[in-house]
């Protein structure tokens, strides 16, 4: 399952120079495995390139006094726990605080509404399916609102992913999206765990970060899923 990511990272490492490692599936999960036996959990959307992007427009204080954060994320092969594991870390990435409080209404396994509170005052809100069609790709919505300026990792009004080239034949559509040169061919959710590989071993200090990062995110799941139960915000542990 790895071996592709694996030549991929070697191929960075021997071009940059950084300690080995190998990546290792952990379930549905990616960890990175070092020359000593020690492992890191991989959080891939954390260099994902529009999400760095998204990012930096925060950090840089492009958007003045951000307040709030709407995300949608809907699947045809992740479970619902680990949609939202990813898109409650992620709000966390993006506002630099941990999760105070989660209250989420369920449907079942299929579907999700979370409203989230972070440490610093901003709040957001939480949208997940994971019963697109068999085949379909994932479609996800990142939206950041602030006091002044409003950013989005999609174009204005619309989920739907775009590509960076469209062909028509008699055959059908085939798209084609090049998001990283140097990792060409790999598919583009293989690409940002190979760059999050990369980021651990070119940054050590990230180990720390990211182990403590996965275990707020799965706390703040488990708070989802009890608030469902509940019905009432719970405060994750």
């Amino acid at each position: 399952m790895c071996k592709k990511m694996n030549e991929a990272l070697e191929f960075l490492r021997d071009k940059y120079g950084f300690p080995a490692g190998e990546i290792v599936a952990n379930g549905r999960q990616y960890m990175l495995r070092f020359a000593d036996g020690s492992t890191c959990p991989l959080l891939p959307w954390r260099v994902e390139r529009r999400f760095v992007e998204l990012k930096k427009i925060i950090d840089g204080q492009t958007l003045e006094n951000v307040s709030t954060f709407r995300f949608a994320h809907f699947s045809a092969e992740k479970t619902l726990p680990e949609l939202l594991a990813s898109e409650l870390d992620l709000m966390s990435f993006l506002g630099d605080s941990p999760i105070t409080s989660v209250f989420s209404v369920c449907s079942g396994e299929v579907s999700s509404n979370s409203l989230v509170r972070l440490a610093n005052g901003m709040s957001g809100s939480v949208e997940c399916g994971c019963k697109l069609p068999a085949g379909k790709n994932d479609i996800d919505r990142h939206e950041i609102i602030a006091a002044r300026g409003v950013a989005s990792d999609r174009v204005v009004d619309t989920q739907v992913p775009q590509e960076s080239i469209y062909m028509w034949n008699e055959a059908g559509e085939t798209c084609f999206t090049d998001v990283d040169t140097e990792l060409f061919g790999l598919p583009n959710n293989e690409i940002w765990v190979v760059r999050a590989a990369y980021a651990v071993l070119s940054d050590n200090s990230l180990v720390e970060k990211w182990t403590a990062a996965e275990k707020a995110m799965y706390a703040a799941v488990n708070a989802a899923m009890d608030s469902n139960r509940t019905g009432q915000p719970v405060i994750p542990e």
